[in-house]
């Protein structure tokens, strides 16, 4: 501990150094980059700087407000429609932060001490484990794909979802409400949910304002409750503060606050019965369930529930001292969630019984960062900085039973487990840098590094014996990227890449009594080419190729007990993983009246070989779990003038991907088959675009797509269903002042 914090005194120092340079300004949505005509660049942060998306030597698929509205994406899940190489992994409790994978690489686990490998970035704060759910009000969302370590952090070593949201104006007062209302059973819709968001920019002064915007998210549904004969309430509530004030010339000061809470009957989204043994599907049909793909129904007497409340702020401070730019951003973020029981196979009827008592998760992440930049343009522009992150998860004991009822109605409880006490800490700092030369009009050459130190340790007390154990991980790392860039004429750019990245370790909680064990940190090696071109005056060609070979992989692997019955799940470490392929990428606006953004990737992401599934059988050089091989994304919109200053919109918005595998097995039930899911919207705007009225469907052909699939679960066969899953029909307005 004593030589870790030596390594952060001195770190500090670098860090001190780097400030005195000014930093640049904030990237924000502006109220001028908000103005900007379709047909004009497409600006992203993707190198920590505004850059036109066309200049940046990484692969990129951006999304702007208006396509994040067409396709109603208002949480972190639904951002699986937005790009072809993003998939968002929604099953509870196995989503760290955020649950994201890009070209089939991604952290999926139980374990409270694991840390994503694509990194969520809100507003240039990354959100660590405590991140955002709700998605409102945004400007713009950029996903990264490969390392992004020398600029993000040790969370991004499969890539980046970077967020920006509206920024306050202070030119003019205005206000907008939108919403989505759809009911269950109406017009086909597979379940209800009411989406009303709001906001209000108010100037203060000609260089400060400030912008408050909400949301409500309100879900009956996926899921039903045959015994009380209710869908499962799944409700969410949020609002965000900024304040803008731009001090002077040079410097600009951006606060942001927001708090969310939500709540969920009955687990929310979690395991139904696709099928079982005839014995057990007999009782399952007793108490209304009818075993089967998108089954949305459970049973059960006692009904819980469990809460989320989360609140954050940060304070970002931009100076421009001239020759160089100065950012200095701090960030507070704190999430409190409770459960006040759970049942997981939802289904009284059946002799097994699986129950976790109540429990409880704090996490609070602090995090500063310092960063000095060169002006634009320049022969050799520049990013240097340090980074600091404090992040503490405390996880209350839960207390895990399995009670079989025998045939003379005799009860026994072969697992009652009290749980443990878990205190996580995760501590580290960086500093980093990454120049560009730009050794000729048209080449320029890149290279960058990062060096992390950080600590991982645990703090674990059985709550049955009251025994105490300590687990440690220091780390100690360089990740870096170089390139090459060529501008072959004036709307064509291409370039190559190679990047090691860094994933942190994790200190893996088993079920007490076994003791915790350490994860080793996930190193990927990553190579990437590609070409950009600029179409249609306005709509940007992205085309990628890529490799990358990860040491370490962390994985998890869940098997069901076959005397107990229960789910037992280890992480633990692969080497070998690959993943490679190809992606094409076209967004933005094609004409006045079209804007698309569509893509196609071929992702080959394999488990080494000779490695043995969960099952027992070789699946090496098969499909990594959670990650389809092809997967095809359109959204897009054509907007027709009709009379009296009326102009009618269709948008359409397709999603297609191969087969999925949901376990380190080869079991086909644990698979799902190649599909399409398809979805639209039809309506009316004024011309000025401040009102609008449409109708709208999500998944057409209600296509079962499952979160999760587990097999022995029960006897039988479970899935987890998401809104994803169903059919949505529904009526969305908008209004503008």
């Amino acid at each position: 501990m004593r030589n870790f914090h030596k390594s952060i005194l001195a770190m500090a120092g670098v860090s001190t150094f780097a400030i005195v340079a000014p930093a640049f300004a904030q990237d924000a949505a502006t109220p001028q980059e908000a103005a900007e005509s379709a047909m004009s660049d497409i600006i992203v942060t993707a190198q920590r700087r505004q850059e036109k998306v066309t200049e940046v030597p990484i692969s990129i698929t951006v999304a702007s407000q208006k396509q994040l509205e067409r396709q109603q994406v208002n949480n972190l899940n639904d951002l699986n429609r937005v790009a072809p190489a993003l998939e968002i992994q929604s099953a509870p409790a196995q989503n760290t932060g955020g649950g994201g994978s890009i070209r089939g690489i991604g952290t999926q686990s139980f374990s409270p001490g694991a840390v994503a490998s694509v990194g969520v970035v809100v507003d240039q704060v990354s959100q660590g484990n405590a991140n955002i759910s709700d998605l409102f009000d945004v400007s713009r969302i950029e996903v990264l794909k490969g390392p992004q370590g020398t600029l993000f952090g040790l969370t991004t070593s499969a890539g980046v979802i970077n967020i920006t949201t509206n920024a306050p104006d202070p030119t003019e007062f205005s206000g907008r409400v939108r919403t989505e209302l759809s009911d269950a059973g109406t017009v086909g819709s597979k379940y209800g949910q009411q989406v009303v968001q709001g906001v209000i920019n108010v100037p203060f002064s000609p260089t400060s304002a400030l912008r408050v915007s909400g949301m409500s998210n309100t879900r009956q549904g996926v899921n039903r409750n045959a015994v009380a004969g209710d869908w499962n309430d799944v409700n969410r509530y949020a609002v965000r503060g900024r304040f803008l004030w731009n001090a002077s010339e040079d410097l600009t000061v951006n606060l942001i606050g927001d708090w969310s809470k939500g709540s969920a009957d009955n687990g929310g989204d979690f395991f139904t019965f696709l099928s079982n043994t005839p014995a057990n599907t007999a009782l399952l049909n007793s108490c209304g369930i009818t075993p089967g793909e998108g089954n949305q129904t459970f049973c059960i007497g006692d009904e819980f529930s469990s809460k989320v409340k989360a609140w954050g702020g940060s304070a970002q401070v931009d100076y421009d001292a001239g020759p160089l730019t100065l950012t200095s951003i701090t960030a507070y973020r704190k999430t409190e969630s409770s459960n006040t029981l759970g049942n997981i196979y939802r289904a009284d009827p059946l002799a097994s019984e699986l129950i976790s008592g109540p429990t409880g998760t704090n996490i609070r992440l602090f995090t500063q960062e310092f960063r000095a930049s060169s002006p634009r343009n320049s022969t050799f522009e520049y990013t240097v900085g340090a980074f600091y992150s404090n992040q503490k998860t405390v996880q209350q004991p839960e207390r895990f039973t399995i009670s079989v009822t025998l045939p003379n109605g005799f009860v026994i409880r072969p697992v009652d487990s009290p749980g443990a006490l878990n205190e996580i800490t995760d501590e580290s700092l960086a500093i980093f840098g990454q120049g560009t030369l730009h050794a000729t009009d048209k080449l320029r050459l890149i290279l960058g590094g990062r060096y992390t130190a950080g600590r991982l340790s645990l703090d674990r007390t059985d709550a049955g014996t009251g025994a105490e154990s300590f687990q440690i991980l220091n780390v100690d790392k360089i990740s870096w990227r170089t390139g090459i860039q060529y501008d072959i004429d004036r709307s064509l750019m291409a370039y190559a890449t190679a990047s090691r990245g860094f994933k942190g370790g994790q200190i893996a909680v088993p079920t007490a009594p076994l003791l915790p064990y350490v994860v080793q940190p996930e190193i990927p090696m990553s190579y990437e080419a590609g070409m950009k071109a600029t179409l249609f005056g306005g709509a940007v060609l992205d085309v990628s190729v890529f490799y990358s070979k990860i040491k370490n992989f962390q994985a998890q692997e869940c098997i069901v007990n076959p005397v107990t019955a229960q789910l037992v799940c280890a992480q633990t470490n692969i080497d070998g993983v690959k993943t490679r392929g190809a992606e094409v990428n076209l967004f933005g606006q094609i004409s006045d009246r079209l804007s698309l953004n569509t893509g196609f990737i071929y992702t080959k992401a394999t488990y080494p070989g000779g490695f043995i599934g969960n099952d027992g059988t070789d699946i090496g050089g098969s499909q990594l779990a959670y990650s389809p091989r092809y997967k095809f994304t359109l959204s897009g919109e054509y907007e027709q003038p009709l009379t009296g200053g009326l102009n009618a919109f269709l948008a359409a918005d397709t999603i297609w991907k191969s087969r999925v595998r949901y376990q380190n097995t080869s079991t086909r039930a644990e698979t799902f088959r190649p599909h399409w899911t398809v979805g639209g919207r039809l309506g009316v705007r004024s011309e000025d675009e401040r009102y609008s009225a449409g109708v709208f469907v999500r998944n057409l052909f209600n296509v079962h797509e499952p979160s999760l699939l587990q097999s022995n679960f029960g006897s039988g066969l479970g899935a987890i269903y998401g809104p994803q899953s169903f059919r949505q029909v529904g009526l969305q307005l908008d209004a503008k002042f």
